[in-house]
């Protein structure tokens, strides 16, 4: 027997059961009153309450599918029938009422235009009659699900082969499942559905297993134990462990068999609780030590089930495992009677329910009772159908391998045949992709040097203009520089020598005031030369120029002067510390016109292999994206072409009624 893994969204409660008369007649009376809207929800609401028995809950499913009949909302009637038929409801014949009311629904399929909802329906009556055993039936809707499908629904897709492939195993249609199989497998691995690509692979394993083709059998389930072990999936491994024991039991390596279930037993404590599961394991762990003659391990595993088997709501006297196990511990504890009786039960059930394995653990028990009570024509007869019945199960398995290798290598010779089309068609598709590509190259690379071609002219023009523009602007600043030189030293030593002299003489006579009058001529004269060019610059350099600038500055006007000018770690050169002063000079001339400020500060420092000069006062600022424009009003025109003469950088931070700050970072 092996366990299967299903997906949760379609996950059937295999329930027993013929008929639920009473429920079903309930669920389609009809009302003497239609429900309000509040009765509507409160019956959705007593449905989700833990608390409310399951027959209450059915009955108010029903209603709600009968109600929604009445009042012709058909797509809302299907929905409800496919939420009914998830219910896990355990009273009996659920699985008959379910199905009555998906087909009732189905009946309405002319007024449903969701064709995934009628897909779903067809999906739900195929399930029904898969949980009634009645597989001819599930395949025949299984395969109309499919018609109503489109190719944007891939996973209820894959979903229908899946379990369209469960009908065609259990009706012992080997090729055909194992072609559902592969196709459910292929669509969810193209979706990047990895657990249900494993679904569809233990389904191929226990396919292969079934029909004694065992190798790939437990290659896929060596596969899928390193996978769930790699993603430390709980629950499903447990499974595969379960089912490769059983594998190894049919091949007759007992010593792995027992490897496995250890495997498992020591998984239990760890894995999510699946009572289930961990009866049949002690099961087989007790039927194990049975036919080794263990007679104390065989007793002990076989009572851990017991206790765990309760927990699982399931007719045990249905499970051909646990049969299998109850009835070998009676007979190896001499209770023959009961061994026998408990035999001849699974026998019939296997002939009801046509299963091979429970047929043969049914006959080995017979054979091995008969033969211990001293029958030995009825243990002969036993002997003689259980190697009639396995011979007939060999030349079946044989018959379906050879089927099926036969389809195999079919398949495969068609698909090489395809490959080698393929890869000849890829070879002319291949020549001339490369000739479109080198034809399109060709013009990429004539269209990419036109263009790099353009904009490197482009550039080097830009370049170029905006090299004479520098080297215009720089040889403008040096000739008015030179002209304020020379006018400078012409004031000062033509005009500034005759008005020293005349001050001489007019002192030799002493006129009232003539002196005091020459000295405010002179010095307004130097004051002018030291404007047209600072003689001081050249003489003591650039700091001790500021600072003398700023203390004339702060002597001579009422605005409140302070500075940090420190001297220059590095010589510069004379053009640098000209234009410098020149900013300072012009940026505080600004100051003193427009700012009607009350206090400035001037910063000269030095910053690793760079220059700052800041200039900020206290007084009204002014709105700098209002005056960016205005250069000649602010004086900032000259700044900024004083400064990228230097190749320096100046930033202006102003705002109104906060003051302003010029920096200037010139590369020392």
């Amino acid at each position: 027997m092996y366990i299967w893994t299903m997906p949760f969204r379609y996950f059937y409660s295999i329930i027993i059961g013929l008929a639920l008369l009473n429920t079903f007649a309930f669920g389609f009376q009809k009302q003497a009153n239609t429900p309000t809207t509040e009765q509507i929800e409160n019956w959705a609401h007593l449905i989700q309450e833990d608390d409310t028995p399951d027959s209450v809950k059915t009955q108010l499913y029903l209603q709600l599918i009968n109600f929604y009949e009445s009042s012709e909302e058909y797509e809302n009637m299907a929905r409800q029938a496919i939420d009914f038929f998830h219910y896990p409801t355990f009273l009996d014949s659920s699985n008959w009422v379910k199905k009555s009311f998906l087909e009732k629904a189905l009946s309405y399929r002319n007024q449903i235009e969701d064709s995934l909802l009628l897909g779903n329906l067809e999906l739900k009556i195929a399930g029904a009659w898969f949980n009634l055993q009645e597989f001819d039936s599930a395949i025949s809707h299984y395969t109309r699900a499919l018609e109503h499908l489109d190719e944007n629904d891939s996973l209820y897709i894959a979903d229908t082969y899946f379990f369209r492939g469960q009908a065609e195993d259990y009706k012992g249609n080997m090729l055909e499942a194992m072609q559902d199989y592969q196709i459910a497998r292929d669509i969810y691995e193209s979706q990047g559905d990895e657990d249900f690509a494993n679904y569809a692979k233990g389904g191929m394993a226990i396919l292969f297993s079934k029909y004694g083709i065992y190798e790939p059998a437990q290659d896929i389930r060596e596969e899928l134990v390193e996978f769930y072990k790699t993603r430390e999936i709980e629950g499903d491994l447990g499974v595969q462990l379960y089912n490769m024991a059983e594998t190894y039991r049919k091949m007759g390596k007992q010593n792995l068999q027992l490897q496995k279930l250890q495997e498992l037993e020591a998984l239990i404590p760890f894995e999510p609780e699946d009572f289930y599961l961990e009866a049949l394991t002690y099961f087989s762990l007790s039927r194990h030590f049975g036919e080794k003659n263990d007679i104390e391990y065989q007793t002990q595993y076989f009572r851990k089930g017991e206790e765990v088997k309760d927990k699982v709501p399931q007719n045990w006297n249905e499970n051909g495992a646990y049969l299998i196990t109850k009835g070998l511990l009676e007979i190896k504890l001499g209770n023959l009677v009961e061994g026998k009786a408990i035999a001849q039960q699974l026998l019939d059930l296997s002939a009801t329910k046509e299963n091979m394995d429970h047929r043969i653990g049914a006959l080995e028990l017979l054979e091995e009772a008969y033969e211990k009570s001293g029958q030995t024509d009825e243990a002969l007869n036993a002997l003689r159908q259980l190697t009639s019945y396995k011979d007939s199960i060999f030349e079946a398995n044989q018959a379906t391998s050879f089927a099926y290798y036969q389809t195999l290598y079919e398949t495969e010779k068609k698909e090489r045949e395809i490959l080698r089309k393929n890869l000849e068609l890829e070879d002319l598709q291949t020549e001339s992709r490369f000739r479109i590509q080198v034809f399109l190259g060709i013009i990429l690379v004539l269209i990419v040097g036109g263009i790099i071609f353009f904009l490197s002219l482009n550039l080097k023009n830009t370049r170029k203009a905006k090299k004479l523009q520098e080297e215009f602007s720089q040889e403008l600043l040096k000739i008015q520089e030179e002209e304020r030189k020379r006018i400078s030293k012409d004031l000062h030593d033509g005009l500034g020598q005759s008005l020293l002299l005349i001050k001489n003489k007019v002192a030799l006579n002493q006129p009232e005031n003539a002196g005091e009058m020459l000295d405010t001529a002179i010095s307004e004269l130097r004051s002018i030369a030291r404007s047209l060019h600072p003689m001081q610059l050249e003489k003591l350099g650039l700091a001790q120029a500021l600072t003398q600038l700023l203390d004339q500055i702060d002597s001579e006007t009422d605005i409140f002067v302070s500075h940090e000018i420190a001297p220059l770690s590095k010589t510069l050169d004379k053009n640098v510390e000209l234009q410098l002063y020149r900013i300072a000079q012009e940026s505080i001339n600004n100051i003193l016109k427009h700012s009607e400020a009350k206090a400035m500060r001037v910063i000269l420092e030095t910053r690793e292999d760079q220059i700052e000069l800041s200039i900020e006062d206290n007084g009204k600022g002014f709105d700098f994206s209002e005056k960016y424009q205005d250069f000649h009003s602010l004086g900032l025109k000259t700044l900024k072409e004083r400064t990228a003469s230097i190749k320096g950088s100046m930033k202006v931070n102003s705002e109104k009624g906060k003051g302003t700050k010029l920096s200037f970072l010139i590369n020392a």
